[in-house]
């Protein structure tokens, strides 16, 4: 099992402010149980996001409050009316707008503490789930890797454990946490990959996990080494530039790997949102007739001028 000390070692000074997003469930409370045990454990912050939509949620923000006066790391809470959000935003999942309000909240406190980093409780269950869930609706390299131990200001110590043994670990030390009931919902798309999909793969092999978990570290691998093919074209000019002729003498392949990284490091090294027909649609754009025209995707913004792109 992953020393959570080690860790921390390799990234936090010994009196330098930590986030931790917790939940109050299983899997952020073993990571909060186990930073306890640390030297770190002076420097935690936890903070809470109430969504407000379950019964059970002012419970667990009063568990964490109890645990709080017990153990006196700090503790941040905020909470959002996510019916107004929703209406607000009537394309997005509840998912999807739970986790980018969630960040805000952990952006926010990152700034009033002068913290350098947050840490999340994601576990290897949930690299599967979510490489399972962006490979459906069709992803790159990025999106089926999807969780990395260090990303930008994220940090996921636990992206070697499973679920299993969170729960193996909490139960056999008598250490409290709270469920979350809509878990069980298999109305969610990630729950029913969750329940009704991946545990069939036990049925063809019952070290699926060990095996999915080296190809994701493949994946990761491959995905570094064109990056790094990539940086190489992109590096031919100083100052965010390149040139059209340059890119079109490239193979259609690393035409849509520069696009794609550009995306990546204009989106918080993120491909979310980032089709293939997103990808087309910036190589037309780029051998455009029009001289002196811009296109924008999310964060990413490129400017034509003559034989050259900006970006």
């Amino acid at each position: 099992m992953q020393n959570i000390e080690i860790f921390l070692t390799q990234y936090i000074k010994p009196d330098e402010k930590i986030i931790l997003g917790c939940s109050a469930w299983p899997d952020s409370m073993f990571l909060l149980y186990k930073i306890l045990e640390t030297k770190y454990a002076k420097n935690l912050i936890v903070c809470y996001f109430n969504h407000k939509t379950r019964p059970e949620t002012d419970e667990e923000e009063i568990f964490i409050a109890k645990l709080w006066k017990k153990e006196w790391f700090t503790v941040e809470v905020a909470e959002c009316d996510f019916e107004k959000i929703k209406k607000l935003y009537p394309s997005k999942s509840f998912e999807e707008l739970a986790r980018e309000k969630r960040y805000a909240f952990f952006d926010a406190i990152s700034h009033i503490h002068n913290t350098r980093y947050v840490l999340t409780a994601h576990h290897l269950d949930d690299k599967i789930e979510t490489f399972f869930f962006n490979l459906a609706r069709w992803s790159k390299l990025t999106g089926l890797i999807n969780m990395t131990e260090s990303s930008w200001s994220i940090l996921r110590p636990l992206l070697w454990i499973t679920k299993k043994e969170i729960l193996d670990y909490l139960d056999s030390n008598n250490l409290e946490y709270k469920v979350d009931s809509s878990n069980a919902e298999i109305e969610y798309t990630r729950n029913y990959i969750r329940h009704e999909i991946i545990p069939k793969f036990s049925e063809v092999n019952s070290n699926y996990k060990n095996n999915i978990s080296k190809t994701l570290s493949y994946f990761e691998e491959l995905k570094n080494s064109i990056d790094e093919e990539v940086k190489k074209f992109l590096l031919l000019s100083k100052w965010n530039i390149f040139s059209i002729k340059e890119f079109n003498s490239l193979p259609s392949f690393m035409q849509k790997e520069v696009i794609r990284y550009i995306y990546y490091i204009s989106n918080n090294k993120s491909t979310i949102w980032l089709s293939e027909a997103n990808i087309a649609e910036v190589i037309r754009f780029i051998n455009w007739k029009n001289n002196k025209t811009i296109k924008e995707i999310q964060w990413l913004k490129m400017e034509k001028d003559n034989l050259i792109i900006r970006y």
